[in-house]
């Protein structure tokens, strides 16, 4: 069984076995799991504020309760959550910043106790600000998915350092394949362990199950298109350093080699990097990153093919 396929074995059946698997999950509150969603937007530009509820082991949404979007403390606009538990409304930054919004369940009408509120942030941006995307899992988080589902994942060695140092100079766009109902535990995560402010961009439904590499790729070519200066792109994914390198982004691809890999690993590993130009950095960890940005380092995908294929033979060869 590949690892993609495990991982969306292993949330059906969180998600489907009952027993309060939802607050474990996604870290909700009771039987309710309400989440806020980031969005980013040009100066003038209307953007939709979205907030969703949604209740039980299966995460049915629930309409008919009212949201209250509320800013530096006072109510903005309230909405009513639809049939697919999503209210809406509307909000036009006039100028760039970070605009902060808090959605809140008013208890009127609501039969229990109204989970917490969810804070969102409006990333406001010229078009030509310079910007960079990062992935989480296996690029800022240490482990994959698979291990956010079960437990409390490490950050990748030096990210946040690094993070915090390209963010000196950068917008930061976190965009990750995680379905959307993982917001509130993916901000959390970020803000745990000092990572800059940035919007968090999730996949919907549809968008989790047509595979990472369909995401990714829509994603970063409609963000291409309303932000012309994407400097950097780091993901773990050759799919990911693909689609950055086509869209004029400068690539970085962190591979995951494993400490006891045997030959044949090694060398599919090198073959599946001979899609890539170049030009992407194919780098192990975030000072190799750091090497390359702040320093006068260079990781080519060829030079990485090169490494790995010399493991392998090494490998091979009868012990002297």
């Amino acid at each position: 069984m590949t690892r993609p396929t495990a991982t969306l074995l292993l949330l059906v059946l969180f998600v489907t076995c009952g027993c309060g698997s939802q607050s474990i999950l996604f870290e909700g509150e009771g039987e309710y799991l309400f989440t806020a969603f980031d969005a980013i937007a040009l100066p003038g530009e209307r953007v939709e504020l979205r907030a969703r509820l949604q209740m039980g082991d299966l995460l049915e949404s629930r309409g008919g309760c009212v949201v209250r979007f509320l800013r530096d403390g006072q109510l903005y606009k309230a909405a009513e959550t639809a049939d697919d538990g999503i209210a809406v409304v509307t909000f036009v930054p006039e100028k760039p910043g970070a605009y902060r919004f808090t959605a809140e369940l008013s208890p009127n009408g609501f039969p229990d106790v109204p989970p917490p509120p969810q804070e969102l942030l409006v990333a406001c941006r010229k078009s030509d600000e310079p910007t960079i995307i990062v992935d989480l899992d296996k690029t800022l988080v240490a482990s994959g998915f698979h291990l956010v589902l079960i437990g409390e994942p490490e950050p990748m060695p030096d990210s946040p350092k690094v993070m915090q140092r390209l963010a000196e100079k950068h917008s930061v766009i976190y965009l990750t394949h995680r379905p959307d109902c993982f917001g509130p535990k993916s901000k959390a995560w970020l803000g745990k362990h000092n990572y800059p402010t940035g919007p968090v961009l999730l996949s919907d439904i549809g968008g989790f199950f047509s595979g990472s590499a369909a995401f990714k790729t829509k994603a970063i070519r409609q963000l291409c298109s309303r932000f012309k200066n994407i400097q950097i792109g780091i993901g773990d994914k050759v799919s990911d350093a693909k689609s950055y390198h086509e869209n004029g982004i400068r690539a970085f691809l962190i591979l995951g080699v494993p400490q006891v890999a045997t030959a044949e690993q090694l060398r599919t590993l090198a073959k599946s990097l001979e899609t890539l130009p170049d030009q992407v950095q194919v780098v192990t960890s975030w000072s190799q990153i750091e090497n390359v940005l702040f320093g006068n380092k260079s990781f080519p995908r060829s030079k990485m093919q090169r490494e790995l294929e010399k493991k392998a033979e090494e490998k091979t060869q009868p012990n002297k």
